[in-house]
């Protein structure tokens, strides 16, 4: 008797990890999703002098530059994003409804653009896509 109550005790101390193993699965359907990672892009920034000008460039863009993809692109003086509180834009276009090209120029006064960044700064792109939000560009370092 002693055997039979040992024996059903261990079938039925087997047989419960097995039902709570096979929900475990199903939690683990439920996986969290990991911390958000930043955008890495391939796209990149460049900026020169022309005359008394400073021209600044986003080339490498994942899509055509028009507005089915892009609202805008911006240009800042800093690593954060673009925007009016920070002070950090230097330059901004604007997404056509048209257009092919895969990268974007945009032209500042010199005496604008030193005003905001000294030489020997680094210029950051930004692209804004239509999901809101702002993907970085590798930056580039102004000389003038």
């Amino acid at each position: 008797m002693i055997k039979k109550i040992a024996a059903f005790t261990l079938a039925a101390g087997l047989l419960v990890p097995s039902a709570v193993s096979a929900t475990e699965p199903l939690q683990a359907g439920k996986q969290e999703p990991a911390a958000t990672a930043q955008f890495t892009s391939v796209a990149y920034t460049t900026v020169s002098i022309v005359g008394k000008r400073v021209k600044f460039e986003v080339k490498a863009l994942e899509n055509h530059f028009n507005s089915n993809f892009y609202q805008r692109i911006a240009w800042t003086s800093n690593d954060e994003e673009p925007s009016v509180f920070n002070d950090n834009i230097l330059s901004v276009i604007v997404a056509k409804k048209t257009g092919q090209a895969y990268q974007v120029t945009s032209y500042e006064t010199l005496i604008s653009v030193k005003d905001k960044i000294e030489s020997g700064q680094k210029v950051y792109g930004w692209a804004l896509a239509l999901n809101g939000v702002w993907y970085p560009t590798m930056p580039a370092t102004l000389y003038y």
